[in-house]
């Protein structure tokens, strides 16, 4: 992140959004909105002495909410750049981070700021969201206190973390000695997602692995209904974890419940390989939640006008053939943004839409098949279906009359087969051209 900040051919852009695009491929014009920080990026050192003085506290987002922020904060440690913001929710107008503040970045005055750059290609990177299993109530979450996730068992786990890598029960701070974890919670699932996340089984496994390195007596059991360790080495690390003496259980969890007076959980399980019904008691619960599609990448895709897959996450125009690809060219995706992956997958479709990105902006210019349609302008009459009907965008009707975006159309001829005048004709598959080729087929 530091070199991406420091590199001379890099902009980076923080706390902007895309509000709208326009223009054709290698030709682009992108308005953006830049937040207000409330904060001068050009004075602000990233000392921290503002939040050390400022009054207030609330849940901390990148934490999960098992720390506070001041509502003057620097995201995270290793935040790039290392600038403050203030959270306008928050601030109750004190002023005091004003005071503090020897550099004098402190600007309650600050606007959103909109603007426009030119670009000859798009790479979207959203990344995904995480399931809330509050929203159905998966095994008491969100009504007792010692059900958390795995990302929060992530931000414990940190030594940068919120508890400086060391695990705690939410109800009274003390050590858990029993840890269950559930597998597939949001996701295998028809009322939620019916699809694998992927990377849940190895992060709960890696968890797992990291508990038991720094205490060998906790209990960690794993209750799931397959193990996929599918890439390589994987497999390998599923049983180097169970040497550490980490239980895996291939069973559905039923129930849990809470004991009022411990906080303990309490588990009705099924053991699918020998059918017996097992009740468990444990001092803490971790549920492995589903990643779904993120709520930014969803709006960015409508925006960019990029399709989304059954799932909802951004589709590519073929998934093995063109996996980077989306229907409008030089505008591609990568990583979680098109579907779940792990570190290795995410790095290697990223680099692969980096390197068509790059070989569509240094080319100069652009080999384009000729089947597209021409428009006949006396027959055109301004309707508008070819422009609705069109799945790429590449056809507006002007002034009355239907222009066509060569550089954005793939010759589909569904705007052809759509117009009612004939005002459209396909290069090399011309009506004329076709009625030839009927008659001298029929004459032979």
């Amino acid at each position: 992140m530091v070199e991406v900040a420091k590199h001379p051919n890099i902009k980076l852009l923080t706390y902007t959004e895309v509000k709208a695009l326009r223009g054709s491929p290698g030709d682009f014009t992108v308005t953006l909105l830049k937040k207000p920080r409330y904060v001068d990026e050009t004075k602000c050192t990233g000392c921290g002495a503002c939040s050390e003085k400022c009054p207030v506290e609330v849940p901390d987002e990148f934490n999960n909410g098992l720390g506070t922020r001041k509502a003057i904060y620097i995201p995270f440690s290793q935040a790039v750049p290392k600038t403050a913001l203030i959270s306008m929710e928050d601030c109750i107008q004190c002023k005091s981070c004003e005071r503090q503040c020897l550099a004098g970045a402190i600007n309650y005055e600050q606007k959103p700021e909109e603007f426009e750059v030119k670009v000859g290609a798009i790479i979207v990177a959203t990344g995904v969201d995480i399931y809330d299993p509050s929203e159905q109530r998966d095994y008491g979450y969100g009504i007792y206190d010692n059900v958390i996730t795995q990302m929060e068992l992530e931000r414990m786990l940190s030594p940068t973390g919120p508890t400086n890598g060391h695990v705690y029960r939410i109800s009274d701070r003390s050590v858990p000695k029993r840890i269950a974890m559930i597998q597939c919670v949001g996701s295998r699932d028809v009322r939620t997602n019916p699809y694998c996340s992927e990377v849940c089984c190895m992060v709960a496994m890696k968890n797992a692995k990291l508990i038991k390195q720094h205490d060998p007596d906790t209990e960690v059991t794993i209750y799931y209904m397959d193990i996929r360790a599918i890439d390589e080495g994987h497999e390998e690390y599923y049983t180097g974890v169970r040497g550490y003496g980490v239980k895996f259980v291939r069973g559905n969890v039923a129930r849990v419940r809470e004991d009022p007076k411990t906080k303990n959980l309490l588990l009705r399980v099924e053991d699918t390989l020998t059918g017996e019904i097992k009740r468990v008691e444990v001092d803490l619960l971790v549920l492995s939640t589903a990643v779904v599609p993120s709520k930014s990448g969803t709006e960015l895709g409508a925006i960019l006008g990029i399709d989304r897959t059954v799932s909802g996450f951004l589709k590519p125009i073929h998934a093995g053939l063109n996996p980077q690809e989306t229907k409008t060219r030089a505008i591609y995706i990568c990583g979680t943004a098109q579907g779940p992956k792990d570190i290795s997958y995410s790095v290697s479709s990223a680099k692969a839409a980096a390197s068509a990105a790059t070989a569509w902006c240094l080319a100069g210019e652009a080999t384009l098949e000729l089947i597209t349609p021409v428009v006949e302008g006396e027959l055109c009459i301004g309707c508008k279906r070819c422009e609705r009907n069109c799945p790429f965008g590449a056809i507006r009707v002007i002034e009355g009359v239907a222009k066509v975006d060569e550089t954005s159309c793939k010759g589909c001829g569904i705007c052809v087969a759509s117009c009612p005048t004939h005002a459209l004709d396909l290069r090399y598959y011309r009506d004329e051209q076709l009625k030839e080729e009927v008659a001298a087929a029929l004459k032979s």
